[in-house]
């Protein structure tokens, strides 16, 4: 058994975890809106999949004297969930400690462990966010001919609604559609001439997000996505990339997502669905640094390959 089983619950960290959390809202945003957390009761278990047209078909709902309802049931062709447990941990040496000093009510000592904690969540926030687009972009296949919003004679608003036609057809609804676009992606969208001359008068740059929503087949959420990874090792020449460049994707999701719901992709978590339990601490035995750590689980599931569409930009 590991030193970490001694870690026990730090109410004073957690609290200052809770409240950072709600100030990682833009780096958790983009995993929010591509898999919303799920919670689910237990760390394994079944969940409805809507892989097929039949699965938005409306039900007869009638029922005969003395007959039963229409029953909706998961069948042996949906799928299974299986939570596996994640954890990070952030060390403070006991030299550190020493030099944040002991006075004023050892304020130092506690900045520097919210400090670490921070670095931490930060950490956790960002990982997930790479684990999910990774999940996405490798189970949704691009658009074929769509996407080369380089060449001047290509309309991307007419491309992108013929996708939001096909995506509202598939998933029988047109509204709680959304669109999170790469930041490179809304670049060549925005400065593109055929999209430009859709405004009215005279414009400086490229349209807004609101005038985007507008000029589409019908409302969507447009969300931009900038959030940057480094791809180098520790010690190595940085090497920074956006986690979803040149990407496109138009995906239905509905709030508050549960197991039951047409959502593309979701994060099942055991839980109310926070991304940890709270901000666990241990001394270490040779009393040389303390450890504070975060521990949840996590499976990220495609639930409905058919309420979401990818175009990937050049």
């Amino acid at each position: 058994m590991g030193i970490e089983s001694s870690a026990t619950l730090n109410y004073q960290l957690t609290t200052f975890a809770q409240g950072h959390m709600n100030d990682l809202a833009d780096a958790r945003a983009l995993a929010e809106r591509l898999a919303p957390s799920t919670p689910v009761p237990g760390s394994t278990g079944q969940f409805k999949k809507f892989n097929d047209k039949n699965s938005f078909l409306p039900e007869d709902t009638s029922r005969a004297l003395g007959g039963d309802p229409k029953l909706i049931a998961t069948s042996a062709t949906d799928d299974t969930y299986s939570c596996k447990p994640q954890a990070l941990e952030v060390r403070v040496d006991q030299a550190e400690i020493d030099a944040a000093g002991s006075g004023a009510g050892a304020l130092g000592q506690q900045l520097l462990r919210e400090g670490k904690v921070a670095a931490l969540l930060n950490k956790a926030a960002l990982s997930h966010s790479v684990q999910v687009v990774s999940a996405v972009l490798a189970a949704v296949t691009p658009q074929p001919s769509l996407g080369v919003w380089s060449d001047t004679s290509i309309d991307p608003i007419d491309e992108l609604d013929s996708q939001l036609l096909a995506l509202s057809t598939d998933c029988g609804s047109a509204t709680n559609i959304k669109l999170t676009i790469d930041v490179g992606a809304w670049s060549a969208l925005r400065s593109h001439p055929k999209v430009k001359a859709r405004c009215e008068g005279v414009q400086v740059g490229g349209i807004t997000r609101e005038q985007l929503a507008s000029l589409l087949l019908f409302p969507v959420d447009v969300f931009i996505a900038t959030i940057v990874k480094d791809t180098a090792g520790f010690g190595l020449t940085p090497n920074k990339t956006r986690i979803i460049a040149s990407e496109a994707l138009l995906h239905y999701s509905v709030p508050n997502a549960t197991l039951y719901d047409p959502s593309p992709f979701k994060t099942f978590t055991v839980g109310m669905g926070s991304p940890f339990s709270g901000v666990r601490s241990y001394q270490a035995p040779n009393g040389l640094w303390e450890g504070h750590l975060i521990d949840w689980s996590r499976d990220i599931k495609q639930t409905s390959a058919l309420a979401m569409r990818r175009l990937s930009i050049s």
